[in-house]
């Protein structure tokens, strides 16, 4: 039913009904068209005169053609559906109850189906209607049951005398409301698939808080949602906070509750899902809560022209209102069912005073604003406003938290759109000269080093000029140039923005201005974006800003981030997206090390993204400033590098939006768009690989999503360049191409690995990589054992795990043996080869030596050239390691080679640490000066006692790692021995570190380290353990 219906059946469906009505026009006979026997809803004589005209001029000839021309639309249209939505807005402009609505359209649908039915002959119209007989009776009956449960919950409550309506009841207000003929819920379009799913997800949770930019926009969205999606709950609506208190005594559960009133504080009713909805100016403190995006301005638009407007008229309607729900639903509803505020007949300088400070708090400066702008006493101020607090439609509302209390505008948008009128030009002087004033003083807190400003919150002086005023002020500045559309302003805004910016000359002052730059951005882009490109030419401050370092993770203040904030905005808006991305690329050459991940590469990681558009670049756009950036900037091609396919899979964060400024949405991406910006991206970054290894392993990882023929274009160019290169770069490339060989072939049932076809181009291509130094061709044998790059290994296998893995193991050894042969065939230099192979860090250099080059037997002369290329140690401690595993070696003679080479201390305490200690007397650490058995007993001690030594070795073991060890060391010594031991020599054991002199304080804070790895085994339950056996007294 949902495919598009062919035009011909189109018009043999709407003959037909209009045939029908005409049929039974006489005498009101349609009314059996809804009920079969009963009386219709409607019977007053002169209603039902009227219902008839509007139920005619529905099916009327003009209307008809409008219905067709919307079925025969490319898209396609859900006949029933729109017959649905004709008769449904009918029925609801009557106040026809939603039970009896729905019944009816369902009668009517029946008769039509049957009249239909009986009088053409057309096979294709008879099989559909069949098919839409079967759709709307399934229909109706899951809905009819739904419609009874809401019914009968709402029925059971006006019993207990609440009030509560039904999603339902909410969509028929506002198809009563509306200018717009068919507007409902269904109008308020829920476009954010990031919060849709996290709001999916938190449905079964008590509490769920969400923001949004206007509260009741964002409530007909919550409801459009989950009318759409949550069918099978209940879900009920209250409007006062009368009712919502009420609920708390009634025996509601398993309910979605939505509260739709305002007030200070609303409590939870338990045993259901509360939704609490903030508009974006309200406070709402939860750590958890669900943001909101605002509505793109196409979503809106779309709605519009469902509603019938003209896509010209649409688009206006949104440019004029910026797509702000405030102004629109002025334009959609009928302004006479709204009276006008007493706070807006009044208008008194009190009240506008409040609209330009937007927000303020009783601090000594914010009361002089107040008191300056009103011309009045404050107390008369509070007095005045008093009267518009508290109340359903409240003009100011009152915030009170643990970070202070502060009064504000209760809507915004809504105070500007009655008040902005009414501010004149001596008002608005003073304001900006106030704003000026206000703004450029400091905070106290700046005072003191960034590092500090965590705790200094605590303790410092208090700013004479709150910042809940100060931001409150800049907004009222983009809500009287930009909002209200008073261009003359804006240069006025521009000019004083201007000035406040260059008060900064340094790292404190940026830090203070900081924290207000996305509003001020907002209210002026131009100034901020030449202030922050003043600062590529001549610093004062902001780079400083950006490497400070101060406090650590949880306590350091990030002040740069507000910048990064500003700037994303800038990006979003096509005047301004070069310019602020090339400031990006300039910050980002500054290699600054971020602790957090707000970056200038963050934001160039999202904005560059192939297969998402989140700036106001075109496709086209993009792919030019990426190849002007990879040019000219030196970390440019490794972000483009990271986006080409199968590179950086998701984007985390999306740009900081302006609230009020409109941003040019970015266009919609289509699948081509995105290949090309793939393939570009991929020829940029081959064409600035140049010789480096590096670059060409990564385009390596990202080439095998590429079609063939490109993949081969990509080969023909490295293999050109790689005659370039060095040895050791090439061999790196090789390297790779044969663990991605490896890697296809052993997952070859895998959805991404590539055919056999292209693997033997990778094969092509590695053996036209020619190395000078043949030696370099013998590396990758030191390869770890899981990923060892065989070129034909035995295929992954889920049921055969194990024997896969031995059989790939056999086939390692037997490719290690040979190319080993034929390496000592070609007389080529070992000391040569493990040059290399320590120089390149590979994994398994001791071990592989000892077990296949030496044949499992000590050879001197590779133990010396390990020795001497070997600076760390690793790769010496892995050849001894494996053959003393083997019995191979005598230990103490290596150890003593060792010394006599070297005087790496760290190498000897690791090969001392070889040796499971049997006979103190005998162990090789006795015998070690103090240094070494300091460094020897503070490392990890487990297991180096062996299980056969007598009682005496355990004790001596306690005793050298209380004299030597750490205290974690220390216990886990104990843990590892306590069943070796008496119970009475642990406990003492443990006592005698405090007695020792190892405080309380680092006892505990050994102890918490301790406990992170084992959780359930710590130093408490031991005590508990042996007070419980032995039943020691709790004092001793």
């Amino acid at each position: 039913m949902k495919e598009k219906i062919k035009d011909a059946i189109v018009d043999l469906l709407l003959d037909g009904v209009k045939e029908k009505l005409d049929s039974v026009k006489e005498n009101y006979k349609w009314q059996k068209l809804f009920v079969s026997t009963g009386d219709f809803f409607v019977n007053n004589p002169d209603v039902l005169v009227k219902f008839e005209d509007d139920l005619y001029s529905v099916f009327s000839k003009d209307n008809l053609i409008r219905i067709a021309k919307r079925l025969k639309d490319k898209n396609g249209y859900d006949f029933s559906q729109l017959l649905h939505n004709e008769l449904y807005d009918l029925m609801v402009s009557y106040e026809i109850p939603i039970m009896e609505t729905e019944t009816y359209i369902h009668h009517f649908m029946q008769v039509i189906i049957t009249y239909l039915e009986e009088n053409d002959s057309d096979k294709a119209l008879e099989m559909f209607l069949g098919d839409m007989r079967k759709e709307i009776g399934t229909y109706f009956v899951a809905l009819e049951s739904k419609l009874e449960l809401v019914l009968n919950q709402i029925s059971n409550l006006n019993k207990e005398k609440i009030t509560t309506y039904s999603i339902a009841d909410i969509d028929a207000q506002i198809r009563r409301e509306t200018k717009y003929k068919g507007m409902g819920l269904d109008f308020f379009k829920l476009d954010d698939e990031q919060f849709e799913s996290k709001f999916q997800n938190s449905l079964n949770d008590t509490k769920i808080y969400v923001v949004g930019k206007s509260r009741e926009e964002t409530t007909y969205r919550i409801l459009n949602e989950l009318k759409n999606k949550n069918s099978k709950r209940i879900t009920l609506v209250v409007k006062s906070e009368k009712e919502w208190n009420k609920l708390q005594h009634s025996n509601l559960s398993g309910n979605i509750l939505v509260p739709f009133f305002y007030a200070d504080r609303i409590v939870v009713i338990p045993n259901n899902t509360n939704i609490f909805i903030y508009g974006e100016d309200e406070p709402c403190y939860t750590q958890n809560k669900l943001i909101l995006r605002k509505r793109t301005k196409r979503n809106i638009i779309d709605s519009l022209e469902e509603l019938g407007i003209d896509a010209n008229e649409a688009y206006k309607m949104v440019d004029n209102t910026h797509g702000l729900y405030v102004p629109l639903k002025k334009k959609l509803f009928d302004g006479a069912m709204y009276d006008k505020p007493d706070w807006v007949e009044g208008h008194s300088d009190v009240v506008i005073s409040a609209l330009l400070c937007g927000k303020w708090t009783e601090a000594t400066g914010d009361v002089l604003v107040f008191e300056e702008l009103s011309g009045k006493a404050y107390s008369d101020c509070k007095k005045e406003l008093g009267k518009y607090l508290h109340r359903e439609n409240p003009y100011i509302v009152s915030n009170n938290s643990y970070r202070g209390s502060n009064m504000q505008l209760a809507s915004v948008e809504d105070a500007w759109e009655e008040l902005d009128l009414y501010i004149n030009d001596e008002m608005w002087d003073k304001f900006i000269s106030l704003f000026y004033e206000v703004l450029i003083e400091s905070e106290p807190i700046f005072e003191y080093p960034f590092e500090k400003h965590f705790e200094a919150s605590i303790y410092a002086k208090k700013p004479e000029w709150s910042p809940t005023l100060k931001k409150g002020m800049i907004r009222t500045l983009i809500m009287r140039a930009y909002y209200r559309g008073h261009e003359e302003n804006q240069k006025q805004i521009d000019n004083i923005v201007a000035k406040v910016l260059d008060t900064i000359t340094s790292k404190e002052r940026w830090g203070y201005i900081s924290q207000y730059l996305p509003e001020l951005c907002e209210a002026s882009p131009e100034s901020v974006l030449r202030k922050l490109e003043s600062e590529i030419e001549v610093s004062q401050g902001l780079i400083d800003l950006f490497a400070e370092k101060g406090g650590d993770f949880m306590t350091s203040r990030h002040y740069y981030t507000n910048v990064l904030w500003a700037v994303e905005q800038l990006i979003q808006q096509k005047k301004y997206v070069a310019r602020a991305l090339e400031w990006l690329w300039e910050i980002d050459s500054h290699n600054i090390k971020f602790s957090i991940s707000n970056s200038p590469k963050g934001v160039l990681d999202v904005v560059f993204c192939a297969w998402i558009n989140e700036s106001a670049l075109t496709v086209e756009q993009k792919i030019e400033l990426a190849r002007s950036a990879i040019e000219r900037y030196p970390n440019a091609w490794d972000v483009i590098a990271s986006k080409l396919p199968h590179g950086t899979s998701s984007i985390c964060s999306t740009l900081n939006t302006p609230k009020y400024r409109r941003i040019d949405e970015p266009e919609e991406l289509y699948v081509h768009e995105v290949n090309k910006t793939y393939i570009e991206y991929l020829r940029m970054c081959i064409d600035r690989a140049y010789t480096g290894a590096d670059r060409w392993i990564k385009i390596l990882q990202h080439v095998k999503s590429y079609d063939i023929n490109i993949q081969k274009e990509v080969f023909e160019k490295l293999v050109f360049i790689c005659k370039k290169m060095s040895d050791e770069e090439k061999i790196r490339i090789k390297n790779e191409i044969r663990y991605e060989i490896f890697r296809h072939r052993y997952f070859e049932d895998a959805d991404w690995s590539m055919p056999q076809e292209v693997l033997r181009e990778y094969e092509c291509v590695m053996s036209k990589i020619v190395v000078g130094e043949k030696i370099y061709d013998y590396l990758y044998i030191f390869s770890h054992v899981y990923d060892f790059p065989l070129l034909n290994p035995i295929p992954y296998s889920k049921e055969e795990n194990t024997e896969i893995h031995n059989q790939n193991y056999i086939l390692r050894e037997e490719e290690i043996n040979a190319r080993i042969k034929k390496f000592k065939e070609k007389g080529y230099s070992i000391d040569r080869l493990i040059q290399l192979a320590v120089k390149e860090k590979y994994d398994l250099v001791g071990e592989v030596l000892a077990q296949f080059y030496c044949d499992g037997l000590f050879d001197e002369k590779v133990f010396c050239s390990l020795m001497e290329n070997d600076k760390e140690g690793k790769y010496v401690y892995d050849y001894v390691s494996y053959l003393y595993r083997k019995g191979i070696i005598d230990l103490s003679e290596v150890i003593e080679k060792v010394k006599s080479i070297s005087d790496n201390k760290n190498l000897l305490t690791n090969l001392i640490s070889l040796e499971f200690v049997e006979n103190y007397e005998n162990a090789l650490i006795i015998k070690e000066n103090e240094d070494i058995k300091k460094m020897y007993w503070s490392r990890n001690v487990r297991l180096r006692i062996s299980d056969k030594a007598e009682h005496r070795v355990f004790i001596w073991a306690i005793n050298e790692c209380k004299k030597y060890g750490s205290f974690n060391t220390y216990l886990e010594l104990l843990y590892d021995i306590k069943d070796k031991i008496s119970v009475q020599e642990l406990y003492k054991a443990t006592l005698a570190t405090v007695y020792k002199g190892n405080i309380i304080k680092n006892l505990i804070m050994d102890c918490q380290s301790y406990t992170k790895y084992r959780p359930n085994e710590t130093t408490g339950g031991i005590f508990v353990s042996w007070r419980r056996k032995e039943e020691l007294p709790t004092g001793t």
